[in-house]
Parts: C-alpha cells; structure tokens; sequence
C-alpha cells in the first residue's frame, strides 16, 4: 500500500487536490510504517483501531484491500456492502467473495496504483465500480442465511 501511495503521489495532479490513504487497524508493524510514512512524507494516516470502519468505507472514494493472501476477505464483504469502490488484490477467495463486485489486481504496487488511479481519473469507471459493489453486495449471505448455515454445520457435527 505505501508503495503504491507514493506512485499515486506523483501521478495524480495537484488540480485533483491531494490523494490521502486512511488505513484503519493496528498491528506489530505500525511503527515501521509510521517512520516510513514520516521519511519518504507519504500522504498515508494511520487511524489505528476503529469502530466505525463501515462509515470509513461510505465515506472513502475507494476501499484498497492490498493483502498477499485471503481466504474469504470479511474486509472486501463490508466494503461491498458500504457500497464502496474495492480495488483488491486476486488471491486466495477474493475474487470468489467479491463476487464481481471489485477491481481485481495481481498483488504489487504498480497494478495498485494503476486500477486506483483509473478509478479517481474516471467518474464513470467509479461510478461503475461503485454500481458492481451494491450488486455483489446483493448476493452476499445475510445474517438469516449464516445463522442457518452455522446451525446445520452443528448438527451436522452432533453439537
């Protein structure tokens, strides 16, 4: 993510206004992050941990999932649901969660900062990736449908 928000940095044109990447979380890594932010001056700011990551992800122009591995990415679920524009990395069950609802990348920074760029220089390709968010978001299960499944899943095991 750093690396593709120094790319945009130097893409985007200052008639644009600046581009700011919010990241929302914590983890072991923050202070690595923190100093690199600071020395390369990456327009980067780290929330640390929020509860009101679904008002994050209405409010942002568009939800980057940058991750090199998922299994079923709850994050690309919410961002779908808030109706956000999701750039994600393709691996593991992204795709099969997204459920044609994201712009899909490899996993580098280049393909980041290229599909995210397409996407605040294109008010059309936003608005159409905003549209294809709320249909996959359609077809995600909802709490009934979990709440079945989970207890089938029980039975299942003689619980």
């Amino acid at each position: 993510l750093l690396d593709a928000a120094a790319l945009l940095a130097e893409r985007l044109p200052a008639s644009q206004g600046r581009l700011v990447w919010a990241v929302a979380g914590a983890g072991p890594l923050e202070a690595v992050l923190t100093g690199r932010i600071a020395s390369e001056n990456l327009p980067v700011r780290l929330l640390g941990r929020r509860e009101d990551v679904a008002v994050l992800m209405r409010a942002a122009d568009v939800v980057v999932q940058t991750s090199q591995w998922e299994g079923q990415p709850l994050t690309i679920q919410e961002a779908l649901r808030a109706g956000a524009a999701v750039v994600a990395t393709d691996v593991g069950g992204t795709a099969v969660t997204a459920g044609g609802g994201a712009v899909l990348v490899e996993p580098s920074a280049e393909a980041l900062a290229q599909a995210v760029h397409h996407l605040l220089t294109d008010t059309a390709a936003l608005a159409r990736a905003r549209d294809a968010s709320r249909e996959a978001a359609a077809s995600l299960p909802g709490e009934q449908a979990l709440t079945a499944q989970l207890e089938r899943v029980l039975r299942g095991a003689g619980v």
